[in-house]
């Protein structure tokens, strides 16, 4: 086989990006651990658990890693196939926005069933939905939103690999300038811009999404070739999460050490892959996760919310956080499988389609490319 059809060959296995998967499930159980540890938190009289606490904060890499992601995903596909203004608008159009809206008016109706919050006018409701107000982690969604606004024109001057590397370059030096912003504007416009929802603070992570993508290939050689190195480069960010937290107290998804945790963490969690993988236990879980992660996002506060209104004080001890974690995670997985049997289930909540390509097919491409 000659070295050009071999590398078709790679890349054509290479469709399917496991290492992304792998961290998008880690994104997800990091940020549903941050969500159950705070509704355990709120029911116990706002007290905290060095348990719990630790969960919380060391969670607080989940959005963050979901905003690499999605940076990733818009960049992968343009370097592969090109940009397409109606596909893109499509796409994001019934795969996000459609879901975020359904979602929020959802998370609305809870709110007024079980906690008799009334409806305001409509031009206050709808600005609250466009906000990602209507519930705590929808946020995020319309940060994902405002970014596609801009991508199509980001993506038209940031095409090579040297001008993704600036574009990072200007976006870190964004992110760090907005920290802690202050407009000094009276009314809406000022309280969004001064919000985590306004998406030029988290500009620097969807950039680095991009870094990933135009370097993928050199990034996951380097990494995957040094697992070992790279889980302790891994618990390395994370033990200096903990000592951050408990220097400095609380600290936010948006803290500006994460300008340098994420690629790093982002980067480690590639290389422990080929680790973990070996281990089906680990490996099938992970991957069910990764697949259904937009889903858990989108679902798995309502769950806790009903969890909370629902269940009596003696059940939301420090011992049965990991026992809610695991009900919340199965309940999840459960409603979304379920959902699947609906027709254009995916306008309610999207699944990726994991394509049936072996790691070991994949393996074997690779190595013939380097011995070609």
């Amino acid at each position: 086989m000659s070295a050009h059809s071999a590398g078709a060959a790679s890349s054509k296995s290479r469709n399917y990006i496991f290492e992304i998967h792998f961290l998008r499930a880690f994104a997800c159980i990091a940020v549903v651990g941050v969500h159950v540890t705070a509704t355990q938190y709120y029911a116990n009289e706002q007290t905290w658990h060095w348990f719990t606490y630790f969960i919380n904060q060391l969670g607080r890499f989940g959005t963050t890693a979901f905003a690499v992601i999605s940076g990733f995903l818009l960049f992968y596909q343009v370097k592969r196939k090109g940009f397409e203004m109606g596909s893109f608008l499509k796409s994001r159009f019934s795969k996000i926005l459609i879901p975020f809206l359904i979602w929020s008016l959802v998370y609305r109706f809870l709110i007024y069933v079980y906690d008799q919050q009334s409806f305001g006018d409509l031009g206050s409701e709808l600005t609250k939905i466009l906000r990602g107000e209507a519930f705590y982690h929808l946020y995020f969604v319309a940060i994902v939103v405002q970014f596609y606004f801009i991508f199509p024109f980001i993506q038209k001057l940031f095409r090579t690999k040297a001008l993704m590397i600036v574009f990072a370059f200007l976006a870190l030096i964004i992110s760090y300038q907005l920290f802690g912003f202050n407009p000094e504007i009276e009314g809406a416009i000022g309280e969004f811009l001064a919000s985590k929802t306004f998406m030029p603070i988290w500009i620097f992570y969807f950039a680095f999404g991009g870094v990933l993508a135009y370097f993928w290939d050199e990034i996951v050689r380097f990494a995957t070739k040094r697992p070992r190195q790279m889980l302790a480069v891994a618990l390395l960010v994370s033990a200096g999460a903990v000592v951050e937290y408990r220097v400095t107290g609380q600290v936010s998804n948006r803290r500006l050490t994460n300008l340098i945790n994420l690629p790093l963490l982002c980067i480690a969690t590639i290389g422990i892959y080929p680790l973990l993988s070996k281990w089906n236990v680990i490996n099938k879980p992970l991957k069910l996760i990764g697949q259904y992660s937009m889903g858990i996002y989108l679902i798995h506060p309502m769950i806790l919310y009903l969890f909370a209104n629902h269940l009596p004080d003696h059940y939301w001890t420090v011992s049965n956080v990991p026992l809610m974690f695991l009900a919340v995670m199965l309940i999840a997985v459960t409603f979304i499988r379920i959902l699947q049997f609906i027709p254009h289930s995916g306008y309610i909540i999207p699944v990726p389609k994991i394509k049936k390509t072996k790691r070991s097919s994949q393996a074997l491409s690779e190595k013939r490319v380097q011995s070609a």
